[in-house]
């Protein structure tokens, strides 16, 4: 019996989560939205500004679960793109480069990147 016996074999690289990529986007998107923060504080509507923003601090505390955090940035953008596109009398669409930075982190998992590649079979 050798010392990793019983134990299983990983790669010590091995992680569970989502990317490093994917949990830089969604930073990204929540950095995005601070001057659109700023911007509509300014005015007269900017109480609809903050409750905007806030659902863009999700996704990058769901960094371990990985399907989750997918799921919530697809939930989170697509309401940011009606939210956008209701408010735009206010200018909501400032939110819009957020929105779609929390769709490219949803995409840019790296089973996907895996499986373009053919490392692993689906």
């Amino acid at each position: 019996m050798g010392a990793g016996a019983g134990r299983p074999t990983t790669r010590p690289d091995a992680r569970a989560g989502i990317g490093r990529r994917q949990w830089v986007l969604a930073v990204g998107a929540l950095a995005a939205a601070v001057p659109g923060l700023v911007y509509g504080l300014d005015g007269y509507y900017g109480g609809f500004f903050v409750p905007t923003v806030v659902p863009l601090a999700l996704p990058p505390l769901l960094g371990r679960f990985p399907k989750v955090f997918a799921q919530a940035c697809v939930v989170i953008a697509l309401a940011l793109v009606t939210w956008s596109v209701i408010g735009a009398v206010i200018a909501m669409y400032v939110f819009l480069p957020s929105a779609a930075l929390l769709l490219l982190a949803a995409a840019a998992g790296t089973r996907r990147a895996a499986l373009a590649q053919g490392r692993i079979q689906q």
